[in-house]
């Protein structure tokens, strides 16, 4: 089987991090990207059914189906509070739903961003409580929904965030490309946010 082109960027900081990590005599990083788009780097010796790609001395080493899921890939190596470590950008690997803390929505909505707050609770459940903004997810708003730009972000909300997570799943395979789903739902937006929202 052909191994298709394949072009990756490592940044500088990357390669100084690979370098100072590296056992001796060992200049090949494996990197596996699954059928999930999970992204490993391990130190590794080739094979030869292995695509290799090089840089500043050193082998990334690709199997042929991660080759196929690798074109574009950028490995940095970042410092943050929580610690170092590496960074992959993978632009092939597909939308996926982001998870949402009540604090992040409550942080959007006090920054201005536009964004659908989409409630997928019943309507005697929003009745019970709510959060300020969101709309029922009813026959008319998913067709409205349908319609908007897909680049619209959507956060999607329920009592305590596994059926918004399935509705989420739903408009990504309608192609929508910036999906959230709150994390605990109308309860943890309760309990971390807004005390005024009752709990049931």
């Amino acid at each position: 089987m052909a191994m298709p082109h394949t072009e990756l960027t490592v940044s500088p900081a990357a390669v100084a991090a690979f370098k100072a990590a590296a056992p001796d005599g060992t200049a090949a990083i494996r990197l596996t990207i699954s059928a999930q788009f999970e992204h490993d780097l391990a130190f590794d010796t080739p094979s030869g059914a292995d695509h290799t790609v090089m840089v500043d001395g050193f082998a990334i080493l690709l199997d042929v189906q991660s080759a196929a899921r690798a074109h574009g890939v950028i490995i940095d190596y970042t410092e943050t509070p929580q610690g170092a470590g590496f960074t992959i950008h993978n632009p092939n690997q597909p939308p996926r739903v982001v998870q949402l803390t009540a604090l992040e929505l409550a942080a959007m909505r006090e920054r201005g961003e536009p964004f659908e707050l989409v409630d997928v609770r019943t309507p005697e459940e929003q009745a019970t409580a709510r959060i300020e903004g969101s709309r029922l997810l009813d026959a008319d708003y998913h067709k409205e929904l349908l319609r908007l730009d897909h680049g619209t972000p959507l956060v999607f909300q329920c009592h305590h965030g596994v059926r918004s997570q399935a509705a989420a799943e739903y408009f990504v395979q309608a192609g929508f490309t910036k999906v959230f789903n709150l994390r605990g739902g109308i309860d943890a937006w309760s309990m971390l946010v807004d005390a005024d929202v009752p709990r049931y």
